[in-house]
């Protein structure tokens, strides 16, 4: 009885005065986001930094890699809300941004939710955010990913961007009431999609006047001619079939089309755009949704509350609070949060005038997929519950179900972990988990009539606190309330068009988890166009698990070798330092024999590093040269070819990968494999359908992918000069059915020598199947391959050897020497129940650790030996000057 009273007394007190410190509750914008509005550079959206799941996990984790960070989960994630999330802030019409004036100010309906939240069911502050971690770009682009809004707002380029949106929704969607088989209705509208470029426009224009001299408008599947007209890349097709039915459309824009002449919008609309710009989304495989709603979810999941209604109303209120004296209704926070506060905007701000249609979904597009900045939406009303916040309203609500559970189980767990592990093909500690399963998991989360209940419970405290333009009754509440949720149940399944699990895997059919762990060293000839390139770049470093965990990129001048963007883990960085003005600064062209050199010069600090830190590397090391239509002259082709020689002694593990423009075969003769280390990169501005940037950088993405992690004796440096001899142990992981591909070059183990040995010695995490070839470069359990040239070994704590003493016998010389191949793999088939990874290396809280175990390796190589005659040279030449 006291806990309740001591509850009620403060949500009241937090009724009637704001929390100190809450900031971002206020009616104005929040003093610590005024610099993301009145600084130009940080406000213009093209310089954001891309709008991407991605991102935000880079951004939350930097702050939690920070030395001084030392709050918990749920400190982070309700510090992070309240520094960065003010939802509903618009620009004021007519008001010059002059000195003493801002013309923003949070006004619009999101606000009075998001003030109701943060206040009383999610109460806290920023003070102990540390801000000096993040840049003010980085704060800025947080603030906009975090904060929901709707840009109504007329821009003058509807004609180009909305017309884009209704022409390919015309040219895909099959017309309901000239189908006469409902069976064979598919939609073919996909959400989230990129905008098309133009070419491909002009492509469903044409389709567009055939079909309008049709009397019907009839998506056969037998129609391949129309199905030619209108392709889309294979990811994008592949989300085609997974839907079911057409979504819910506007029917005041005529059959769901989108009014595609600007002069139509006037004053009778309010000036409203024919395709507004939803803010605070970010980008996913799986769907578009709203970040703040996923991470209030969380927060409410880590300190739930259940409040009684009448505590939660004003003092004003007394009249419903004695009603509900009799029969109390209750808020849940993670309700409120999630699901429940946008089904309370539908049932006030929409279902009053359109009763008997009341509509939930809004869909859209982005202006680029590979580096989203703009999200236009398909329709210009209705817009009180968009399909990005549905995903993230069912997200939130799984993850709020499950934290505390999570967070009991690996005490030490992550706010960047939870997203990570959700927004992939992993999932949180088992595969159901995990954002591609959402539709599954919403009738799970989410029963109907929790859902009505919620709905009707948090829209009676929103309907006191709302300025609206009509007064609901308490019964019209309940009864909208309760339609609003059934629709929402309709619409999930039916109409959310979102990739499946299956459409999205690496390699169909295989649950493996792939990690890309590399140095990698880009070299970009800056004739390629400055969108093109960038799009291209930006994509393939978005796939390859850039991080601290992964990957470190540099991104040089393919003419000069000069570097453009310094040796980084962090994906903000390539978006912040390579920009147009940077691009067009630079010499164009390629340059084979300089990009030769600086990459020795770039690989070189490495290799005295692993010497120096006594580390055996566990990393790829790969050069990806980018040329467009340059060519490689017989000159400096000699000289390629003679300084290739030179680095494959001297660096033996490098690869080189060429991703080129016009005949890309013509650098087949400076890789070692041509079939596999050769791409072409079309010009992205063509319209065909293999242009594309994802599909074109696929292949080049899986290679790198499949490139084996080094496994070297860091006792030989750069300079391939060994002094001591003895052992060399490096702790390595792996996660729930990952895998991960070693390569141990014969340059450590060509001559006979007693106890040399390689190791992989189980640490008890997990079960690991251990399998090692010295002729399959990705040896795997595999019934299909020869197990005559595989050995596989299952281990906990145990330890698989494998002999070098004499590994290279029969071999003259290095090169015909193969390689040992290895591989580990995670193949525990039940859930993980002990969550043992915390240290700092540790991805996710149930990854294996295992360690690899080097005995009495040595440094064999051609580079060492021309070093080491060239420095006998040189002493009996400085002892015969000594003596003269």
């Amino acid at each position: 009885m006291r806990s309740t009273l001591v509850l009620s007394t403060a949500i009241l007190l937090a009724v009637l005065v704001p929390a100190r410190g809450q900031e971002n509750v206020q009616t104005r914008v929040a003093p610590s986001l005024l610099e993301c509005y009145q600084n130009p550079d940080l406000f213009e959206r093209d310089n954001r930094l891309p709008m991407t799941m991605n991102m935000l996990i880079e951004l939350i984790r930097k702050v939690e890699d920070a030395p001084e960070f030392n709050q918990d989960m749920r400190q982070l994630s309700v510090a992070l809300l309240h520094r960065f999330r003010q939802d509903g802030i618009v620009r004021a019409p007519g008001v010059q941004n002059i000195a003493g004036v801002l013309p923003f100010s949070p006004i619009q309906f999101h606000f009075t939710k998001h003030r109701i939240l943060f206040s009383r069911l999610l109460p806290g502050n920023a003070q102990s955010f540390p801000n000096a971690t993040l840049t003010p770009m980085e704060r800025c682009s947080l603030h906009f990913m975090l904060s929901s809004t709707i840009d109504t707002m007329v821009r003058g380029d509807e004609n180009i961007r909305c017309s884009q949106l209704s022409q390919y929704r015309a040219a895909r969607v099959p017309r309901e009431a000239a189908l006469k088989d409902r069976n064979k209705l598919n939609s073919n509208f996909l959400g989230d999609i990129e905008m098309l470029n133009q070419p491909e426009m002009n492509q469903i224009r044409k389709q567009i006047k055939k079909m309008k001299h049709s009397a019907r408008m009839e998506m056969d599947p037998e129609d391949e001619q129309m199905e030619e007209a209108t392709a889309v890349p294979e990811a994008v097709a592949a989300e085609a079939e997974e839907q079911e039915e057409e979504p819910a459309v506007d029917a005041q824009l005529g059959e769901g089309e989108l009014v595609d002449d600007a002069s139509l919008v006037d004053i009778a609309t309010n000036a409203i755009s024919a395709c507004p710009v939803e803010s605070g989304v970010v980008y996913t495989r799986w769907g578009t949704l709203s970040a703040g709603t996923v991470i209030a979810g969380i927060a409410a999941g880590l300190e739930p509350q259940t409040v009684q209604l009448r505590d939660l109303m004003p003092p004003r209120s007394s009249q419903f609070r004695a009603r509900q004296q009799a029969t109390p209704m209750r808020v849940e926070n993670r309700w409120a949060a999630t699901l429940a506060g946008d089904l309370a905007e539908v049932t006030l701000l929409h279902a009053p005038s359109q009763p008997n249609n009341i509509q939930v979904g809004a869909s859209g597009a982005w202006n680029a997929t590979v580096v989203p900045r703009w999200f236009f939406l398909s329709q210009r009303t209705a817009l009180e519950m968009t399909d990005a916040e549905i995903r993230a309203g069912i997200d939130g609500l799984v993850l709020a179900d499950n934290i505390i559970e999570w967070r009991n189980r690996a005490n030490m767990l992550r706010l960047s972990q939870v997203l990570d592990m959700y927004y992939s093909p992993r999932g949180v500690f088992n595969q159901n988990i995990r954002s591609c399963n959402r539709r599954d998991l919403f009738t799970t989360v989410a029963p109907i009539q929790t859902m009505r209940d919620q709905a009707v419970a948090f829209s009676n405290i929103l309907d006191k606190e709302m300025q609206m333009a009509f007064t609901v009754t308490q019964e019209a509440i309940v009864q909208f309330s309760g339609a609003a949720a059934d629709a929402l149940a309709t619409y999930v399944p039916s109409s959310l068009n979102d990739l499946s699990c299956e459409a999205t895997a690496i390699t169909p059919n295989d649950p493996t988890v792939w990690r890309t762990a590399a140095d990698l060293f880009i070299y970009v000839d800056s004739s390629w166009s400055f969108m093109d390139i960038h799009s291209v770049v930006a994509n393939l470093l978005d796939n390859l698990d850039v991080g601290r965990f992964g990957t470190t990129y540099t991104v040089l001048n393919a003419f000069n070798g000069e570097v453009i963007v310094n040796s980084t883990q962090f994906l903000a960085d390539f978006h912040t330092m390579y920009t147009q003005p940077i691009h067009v600064a630079q010499p164009a062209g390629l340059n084979l024999p300089t990009v030769l050199r600086s990459v020795r010069d770039q690989v070189t600090p490495i290799m005295m590093a692993e010497r120096q830190n006594n580390s055996m590397s566990g990393r790829s090391k790969i050069c990806l040269i980018m040329p467009n239509t340059a060519a490689v002259s017989e000159g400096d082709s000699n000289f390629a070819i003679e300084r290739l020689q030179i680095l494959r002694e001297e660096v033996p593990d490098l690869r080189f990968l060429y991703f080129a423009g016009g005949s890309h075969t013509r650098f087949n003769r400076f890789v070692r494999e041509e079939s596999r280390d050769v791409f072409q990169l079309r010009e992205l501005g063509s319209g065909a359908v293999i242009d594309g940037v994802t599909v074109q950088t696929a292949p080049v993405i899986q290679r790198i992918q499949q490139e084996q992690r080094r496994i070297v004796n860091p006792r030989c440096g750069h300079d391939w000069i060994q002094t001591s001899w003895g052992s060399n142990t490096i702790n390595q992981y792996v996660e729930p059915r990952g895998i991960v591909f070693y390569r141990l070059q014969p340059n450590y183990f060509f001559q006979q020598a007693e106890n040399r040995r390689l190791r992989i010695q189980g640490h008890g995490f997990a079960t690991l199947t251990v399998c090692h070839s010295r002729w399959v470069p990705m040896p795997r359990a595999n019934a299909t391959q020869n197990n005559d040239v595989i050995n596989c070994r299952t281990i906990g704590t145990e330890t698989v050897d494998i002999d070098l003493s004499n590994a290279c016998e029969g071999h003259s010389v290095i090169h015909s020497c193969p390689p040992v191949f290895f591989s580990v793999q995670h193949t525990q088939q039940t859930e993980v129940t002990a969550l043992r990874c915390t240290e700092r290396e540790c991805r996710f809280p149930d990854n294996a650790r295992f360690a690899v175990v080097v005995d009495n390796l040595g440094c064999f190589s051609g580079a060492g030996q021309l070093l080491g005659s060239l420095a006998v040279l040189l002493a009996a030449l400085a002892g015969v000057l000594f003596r003269q």
